[in-house]
């Protein structure tokens, strides 16, 4: 396969993974603002919106890995290296319905805020990778 095909692709992956990583970060957000109403008194309801959007999140998340993991491959060449690990379960979505109180909800706003900047740090890193391959592309006369 040639190079300029694999810079194609590798640039495809990455808008890929950019759509879905910036779907998951607008997610968080409502989940973030669900959270926030959690804490300041929210019952089963509110409980259950921010699980939903956290639950849609990872959806977003999961397509954005799938992305990530086909960009790794086609960006092996040139020994650059992605990963992302944005997973929103464990035990404080069982914690959070069973327990709902304001530790629980604190620890669950907290897992959200990690994700929202793990979610942020994709997006800078991807958006870089896409910055190089437009370099290579350049210097190579592909565009």
């Amino acid at each position: 396969m040639d190079e300029r095909k694999e810079i194609d692709e590798a640039v495809n992956a990455a808008n890929d993974a950019l759509y879905h990583l910036g779907e998951a970060d607008e997610i968080l957000n409502s989940a973030k603002n669900w959270g926030i109403a959690d804490i300041l008194g929210g019952k089963f309801f509110t409980t259950a919106m921010k699980r939903s959007k956290m639950n849609e999140a990872a959806s977003e998340i999961r397509m954005a890995q799938a992305a990530l993991d086909q960009l790794a491959d086609e960006l092996r060449d040139v020994n650059m290296y992605v990963h992302f690990d944005g997973a929103l379960d464990g035990f404080e979505a069982v914690a959070d319905y069973m327990f709902d109180n304001i530790f629980t909800d604190l620890m669950t706003q907290s897992r959200i805020n990690e994700a929202k900047r793990q979610v942020q740090e994709a997006i800078d890193q991807v958006e870089g990778i896409l910055d190089a391959l437009d370099d290579i592309s350049r210097e190579r006369g592909y565009i």
